[in-house]
């Protein structure tokens, strides 16, 4: 819905080599117009990308959070895997000069996998912009993951992530948040009023 306003954010988006269904929202319309797809929460596709970063000796590097919630969620992956290469870990609140030093650093060291939990838009904004000084690598934009991992915040219990209310647990948690969930009234009508058809995403090439 935020792409819908922000023409650079839809461009960042649809330029995306992998865009997953993360919400139950875009799940099930897509369901509704016969794609095959079931939902993939962003935070569980980058456990799983930590989890083989093992296997395959992958260089990691973090950016994001706050500086206490970064170091609590590096000690859960490194008490979690053992074997985790993360190389680097810059928390999200850096000036235009720390800014050149994490970029540097990332240029420098290369990475495999890069985490970036900026919240939307900034993470995407922020990958697009930086990507190319680490071409091969994975960049991936997980949002309030390292708050997860950190213990800070929690996910939803499998019953409300298994019947599409993971939103509502997260709004009890944080009721502030009560003016971005309008998205949700908007997206339905979006969808009820049949206008998103004729944005519907290609399916992706084999």
């Amino acid at each position: 819905m935020q792409a819908r306003q922000d023409a650079t954010l839809s461009a960042i988006i649809k330029r995306a080599e992998l865009v997953v269904p993360d919400g139950a929202g875009i799940t099930l319309l897509l369901k509704s117009r016969g794609e095959n797809v079931r939902r993939c929460p962003g935070i569980e596709l980058a456990q799983e990308l930590l989890e083989r970063s093992c296997q395959n000796q992958w260089r990691i590097c973090l950016v994001g959070g706050t500086p206490w919630v970064l170091e609590k969620a590096l000690h859960y992956w490194q008490g979690k895997l053992t074997h985790l290469q993360i190389v680097h870990a810059f928390d999200g609140y850096f000036d235009l000069a720390q800014e050149a030093v994490i970029l540097q650093a990332l240029t420098e060291v290369q990475p495999d996998l890069i985490l970036v939990a900026l919240g939307v838009p900034r993470q995407e904004m922020w990958i697009a912009r930086h990507r190319d000084r680490c071409p091969h690598a994975i960049w991936m934009g997980v949002g309030g993951s390292f708050d997860i991992w950190a213990g800070v915040k929690k996910r939803a219990p499998r019953l409300l992530r298994d019947n599409n209310l993971e939103w509502l647990f997260r709004l009890y948690q944080e009721p502030w948040r009560w003016r971005r969930m309008l998205a949700l009234p908007q997206f339905v009508w979006f969808v009820a009023t049949d206008r998103g058809s004729k944005n519907s995403p290609k399916k992706p090439r084999k």
